[in-house]
């Protein structure tokens, strides 16, 4: 086994007959796709969805776009496999043609994500910024198969560079431009420009970070392949140009709108009615009054000493009841704490719990107009259902997902996702209707967007803080905000 045993060659392994070479062209390449994996994964994560589904796309898209890059490169480079058409097989003397890997992945991303019921231009915007870095690192690869070349230069051209790349550029008895290295720089460069100055000021919709891909990709591919002299040819066309051009135009019509307007009932620019989940109390169901003599009567009961205002009350609100408890009682004490705190509630439910002033009017148009709508809580499940039916809200309501239906509590999103997941219904376009910092922080974790709703006052300045997209102060406002015309995601790459 050798390590570098020449320039093209990572590993050169020889046992008798069996000989093996792996070569740095493959694992420079395999390298920017793994990289470009770990960026879009996080990024995935950031919309709710879990590691298994990067992982499938990854591992199918992978070796498809590789035979697609390669496909593209044998037709229109047939005359150098004709004679010997074995070599096509032989990836690792180089020739991949980015493009036709590029448009490979494209249509396969196209059937696998609508299978999946993931909106293409949502995940697509976690992924495709990415692949600048995977196309950057991939372009060393040509540089160790002295590939992508430009004219004929003098030494003295590389007297800033490292020897070592002056060295390789040495082709045909000439030393020619790095066109790699430029190309390549030129991709990191709009990988910076694209997830910050363009994710922010420009953005205006889902798939527009694709777009914004294609256009610059398209740009620099096209500057560069004015100097290249190792490009493909369609007769006296440079292949790379004329894709060039049209995935210039491609992204501009995109980000212009076009394509949604054209195919505005076609997957994936058709726009689809959110999905609308609640919380429950003090967002549909009126029980701050019973939490709060609630809390009085255990604290009564257990810690006289301590009197707590009606500002420490609200910070109650939100979180699991157990997590309020513990800051105030030893681990200890807190089994204690719950029971007293239970027998009080649930004793005099019935008597304390009524609907929120415009919760029903707001169901009611809801429920008439096609949403898909649910109720997230952080309270035991059985206790939502009996909240639900004494304020006479149980019928509207397609999930309930409650403490024990979960692993994790709000702020995580898992609960929302959870209710997605069982009323069978993508989580893209979902918004999310609390009453507390962690209601709007769940939506924000899954970019989602977030309602606040301000049922009390004083809850004001916290909501503000966590930066909704939207605040209420009387929920049939939120009737003309599901109205709108809109993308009803967040970005949070």
């Amino acid at each position: 086994m050798r390590l570098f045993p020449d320039l093209k060659t990572f590993l050169e392994i020889e046992i008798g007959s069996f000989h093996l070479r792996i070569a740095w062209y493959a694992i420079l390449i395999v390298t920017g796709a793994i990289i470009a994996y770990r960026m879009s994964l996080r990024n995935a994560k950031k919309i709710g969805y879990g590691k298994e589904l990067l992982e499938d796309y990854f591992l199918m898209m992978m070796p498809l776009a590789i035979l697609g890059a390669r496909v593209w490169y044998v037709i229109f480079d047939w005359a150098s496999f004709a004679s010997e058409p074995i070599r096509i097989f032989y990836i690792w003397e180089g020739g991949l043609a980015i493009h036709g890997g590029l448009i490979t992945g494209i249509i396969f991303s196209y059937f696998f994500f609508r299978s999946k019921g993931v909106n293409l231009l949502r995940i697509g915007d976690c992924i495709m910024p990415n692949v600048l870095i995977a196309q950057a690192i991939g372009r060393w690869g040509n540089f160790m198969n002295q590939e992508a070349y430009g004219g004929i230069v003098n030494e003295e051209y590389f007297r800033m560079f490292p020897s070592f790349i002056k060295d390789n550029m040495y082709i045909d008895s000439a030393y020619r431009q790095p066109m790699f290295l430029i190309e390549g720089i030129g991709n990191v460069i709009g990988f910076i420009l694209i997830i910050t100055l363009f994710k922010r000021f420009i953005r205006k919709k889902n798939g527009d970070m694709i777009f914004a891909y294609v256009i610059w990709y398209g740009v620099i591919r096209f500057i560069v392949e004015i100097y290249r002299t190792d490009a493909l040819y369609a007769g006296s066309l440079k292949i790379a140009q004329i894709t060039s051009i049209v995935f210039i135009l491609v992204g501009l019509l995109g980000l212009a709108g076009v394509f949604d307007r054209l195919f505005k009932n076609v997957y994936p620019f058709k726009k689809e009615k959110p999905v609308v989940l609640f919380d429950a109390d003090g967002t549909l169901i009126d029980t701050q009054k019973l939490i709060f003599d609630s809390f009085r009567h255990t604290f009564a009961t257990l810690k006289p000493e301590v009197q707590l205002t009606d500002e420490e009350l609200l910070l109650f609100m939100g979180p699991p009841l157990y997590e309020g408890l513990a800051k105030y009682f030893d681990e200890s004490e807190v089994d204690k704490a719950l029971e007293v705190y239970r027998d009080f509630n649930h004793g005099r439910h019935d008597e304390y719990v009524k609907a929120v002033n415009h919760a029903k009017e707001l169901l009611d148009y809801l429920k008439e107009n096609g949403y898909e709508i649910g109720v997230v809580s952080s309270k035991m499940h059985w206790l939502v259902d009996k909240g639900l039916i004494q304020s006479g809200l149980a019928d509207y309501f397609d999930v309930v997902v409650g403490r024990e239906d979960v692993t994790h509590f709000k702020p995580n999103p898992e609960p929302l996702l959870i209710a997605c997941k069982e009323m069978r219904v993508p989580h893209d376009n979902l918004i999310y209707v609390g009453d507390a910092t962690s209601d709007v922080q769940a939506a924000q974790n899954m970019g989602a967007v977030s309602i606040a709703f301000v049922n009390d006052p004083r809850m004001k300045e916290a909501l503000i803080k966590t930066k909704p997209s939207y605040m209420v102060y009387d929920l049939i406002e939120i009737i003309e905000i599901v109205k709108e015309d809109r993308t009803w995601n967040e970005l949070v790459m």
